[in-house]
């Protein structure tokens, strides 16, 4: 009864998105997206990987590059269901693989496997779509599932996730990134493997690669650095808040979420003389630079010694691995239950929720004063990721 009453609904939600998005401006972009993207020559291949969006991108990464060691671009297939996810990727080094996933209407689920006939499938954390999976095991398809997070109450395991429940049962390998996940699939007749989380594979590597910034390094001079990453207005309120306390031998770096801030910034911080990036007239007589260019803030965390990353006062936390595996001391707003990597870091003593203003610009000044004690929780910030890395490895060896 569940199958048939998913396949209609299914179907429906296929006829009446395009009437949605007519009074729904979410609802609208989503489907012209969709409708304007490109698609993939249909042709068979080996390995499909699905991310819901950005973030699951990023975690499946280290696992496309290891199957590119053995394996040509031509047998790998990434879709993607969010459209901020799929218009991130498709500026990257995989543009060319990538497409978006269909709708989980059974006609296009049939239309998907017919036409690219994938032998293994690798799920990124979740986004589970019924019917793909469901159509998938009946030819024979080998699923996975890496990065996975349950918990107690996760609704497979309530009254109405049975269905669900039984494809998970029938994976290949089912990946955690936690022991408490995979105890508890376990527990509940899933064989499930603890693994490790695939992006601490992602940002070593990042960190390996990264190159030194010489304008940077020389603004930074001998000082210590507070990078704020991916900020938004309650993180630039803190930094003014801050420099009213005139910490010593402090210089700051603020890379905004979006750079079109970034004039608004250095108005708001104006009596404290900030430059931006672009204009090149800065110094180590300057305490503030403002960011204005993308795609240089993963790299530039090897400069910091803490790290106020943006998006937890809104429940959208920025990614706190970039700098933790440089061993910034971190801190993030208190909206971050959707992200439990921020109570592991708080658990393992690197970094704090700011519940209280005072807190945090007391902790940044107490430990400008203390090096003994930054550097040591900077060497436990550093072998703390070292010791997440390898998940990709103990996945990927076991894909059939």
């Amino acid at each position: 009864m569940f199958r048939l009453a998913y396949i209609t609904a299914a179907r429906l939600a296929k006829l009446f998105l395009p009437l949605a998005g007519q009074i729904n401006e979410k609802v609208n972009f989503f489907v012209n997206q969709r409708k304007n993207a490109k698609g993939l020559s249909p042709k068979a291949r080996k390995y499909w990987i699905h991310c819901a969006s950005l973030g699951e991108y990023e975690m499946a990464i280290p696992l496309i590059e290891n199957i590119l060691l053995k394996h040509t671009k031509k047998e790998i297939l990434i879709t993607f269901f969010s459209p901020s996810g799929y218009t991130q990727a498709i500026k990257g080094a995989f543009s060319d693989l990538i497409m978006y996933i269909p709708l989980d209407d059974l006609a296009l689920v049939k239309q998907f496997y017919n036409q690219y006939k994938p032998q293994i499938a690798i799920f990124i954390r979740y986004d589970l779509w019924y019917n793909f999976i469901f159509e998938g095991q009946k030819r024979d398809v080998k699923f996975y599932l890496i990065n996975a997070r349950f918990g107690a109450h996760h609704f497979i395991f309530g009254p109405f996730g049975k269905p669900y429940y039984n494809l998970l049962k029938n994976f290949r390998g089912v990946y955690t990134s936690d022991a408490d996940s995979q105890r508890l699939l376990v527990s509940k007749g899933i064989s499930a493997f603890l693994a490790g989380d695939t992006r601490y594979d992602r940002v070593s590597d990042i960190a390996k690669k990264a190159n030194l910034n010489v304008p940077i390094a020389n603004f930074v001079g001998g000082r210590k650095v507070l990078l704020v990453g991916s900020s938004w207005q309650p993180e630039e309120d803190l930094i003014a808040q801050l420099l009213l306390c005139e910490p010593k031998n402090l210089a700051i770096i603020i890379a905004p979420h979006d750079v079109k801030r970034s004039n608004g910034i250095v108005q708001q911080l104006k009596d404290y003389l900030p430059k931006k990036y672009t204009n090149g007239d800065f110094g180590n007589e300057d305490s503030i630079l403002v960011l204005d260019t993308m795609g240089m803030l993963s790299s530039l965390y090897q400069y910091a010694d803490f790290a106020l990353v943006g998006g937890g006062f809104s429940g959208a936390l920025h990614n706190i691995l970039e700098p933790a595996v440089w061993g910034c001391r971190i801190f993030f707003g208190p909206k971050v239950e959707k992200f439990p990597e921020a109570q592991d870091f708080i658990d393992s003593g690197f970094a704090s929720i700011i519940n209280e203003n005072e807190l945090f610009i007391n902790e940044i000044i107490r430990l400008l004063d203390d090096e003994k004690e930054l550097n040591s929780i900077k060497l436990k910030t550093k072998a703390y990721t070292k010791s997440k890395i390898g998940a990709t490895f103990r996945i990927i060896k076991n894909l059939a």
